[in-house]
């Protein structure tokens, strides 16, 4: 079954006539159009509305749809629809405003249609598990060209910066977000953005990182203890160690299911007294998006099977004191998994 196929099969079950959507990754998957604009598939046709200035654009990448300029934007596609004799359109009400909500309440009954592609998307076809393990090759390079340069002295926004440019210079489109670059204090706040404080002797440093190829993304953290340590700094990161190795091997694919992971990391955690400083959930999907499904926290009963792509990221964060936090990407295979762009930095600890 062609993606196209699957998103109409959804489309049809609720009722409803078209699938339009206004997330870029949406057109990305089902277009190969990497660009802005708003998608609409009706049975076996995919069109994309593209604005004056992303037109020509789409046009040369030849996607795989008919491209609509539209010079009024949703209105434009509001103009289609009922030209069409469009009735009832199912929509991710996730990614779409609340002026493009309206324009299209007005004349069409809106079918909810949330997280419809992200659910066909959460198995990876093997194009798109190929293009994530070159984001995450790419990613891991780079940082071996950075790793030389941890030492005391050098500040947050220099390693960020060097990072950034090394996974473009090995062949990244792009960072996959904004690389977080944390030392002492700082690896407390779990989304710190780089600062020039430098890295003193004892400092834990942090480095969240991804590289981005043929639009997906890859996602790790490394964390280090740079200088002298304490007996107190080494337990806190082995517990984290624990925590995030036993939750990876935890996995059973076809029946481990996302929130057994969640608790298997903070299960070890508690043994230390330390899971009430685990303020986030253990995991996310990654591809087109750098979050997306599965969620792997406590609510979700999505059972885990062969080609899903997700992060297991434990992290412990003692306010005012420091954090640690270990994220690998992994490839749920048929009877286990694989670590993607994986590399031994934690050995410095």
């Amino acid at each position: 079954m062609t993606r196209i196929e699957k998103i109409f099969k959804r489309v049809n079950e609720i009722g409803a006539d078209c699938f339009v959507s206004f997330d870029n990754s949406d057109m990305l998957y089902f277009t190969q159009a990497d660009s802005e604009g708003i998608l609409l598939i009706i049975e076996q046709k995919t069109f994309i509305f593209a604005n004056k200035l992303s037109y020509d654009s789409i046009i040369n990448q030849k996607p795989h749809a008919e491209v609509i300029q539209a010079l009024h934007g949703v209105k434009s596609l509001q103009e289609y629809l009922i030209e069409n004799k469009i009735h009832s359109i199912a929509l991710d009400l996730k990614s779409t405003s609340a002026f493009n909500l309206e324009t299209l309440r007005k004349n069409f009954e809106i079918k909810d249609a949330t997280d419809f592609s992200k659910q066909i998307r959460i198995i990876k076809e093997q194009s798109e598990i190929n293009s994530i393990k070159r984001a995450a090759l790419i990613a891991r390079n780079a940082f071996t060209k950075v790793y030389s340069m941890i030492k005391i002295g050098i500040s947050e926004k220099e390693l960020q910066g060097e990072l950034d440019y090394q996974m473009v210079k090995h062949g990244a489109q792009k960072s996959a977000f904004e690389t977080i670059v944390a030392s002492g204090v700082n690896t407390s706040f779990p989304h710190h953005k780089p600062t020039d404080k430098k890295i003193e002797d004892g400092d834990f440093l942090m480095i969240d990182f991804g590289a981005c190829v043929d639009g997906y993304n890859s996602d790790c953290t490394y964390t280090f203890l740079v200088g002298k340590r304490t007996d107190e700094e080494r337990d806190f990161y082995n517990a984290l160690f624990y925590a995030q190795t036993f939750a990876r091997e935890f996995i059973a694919p076809n029946r481990t299911k996302a929130k057994d992971i969640d608790k298997r990391a903070r299960d070890e955690l508690a043994k230390y007294g330390l899971d009430k400083y685990f303020i986030h959930s253990t995991g996310h999907g990654v591809g087109l998006d750098i979050h997306e499904l599965p969620n792997i926290d406590l609510s979700n009963d999505t059972l885990i099977v062969p080609n899903m792509v997700f992060t297991i990221e434990p992290g412990i964060y003692i306010p005012g004191k420091y954090g640690v936090r270990i994220e690998q990407t992994i490839l749920v295979k048929e009877n286990d998994v694989e670590i993607l762009g994986y590399a031994p930095f934690m050995e410095i600890i």
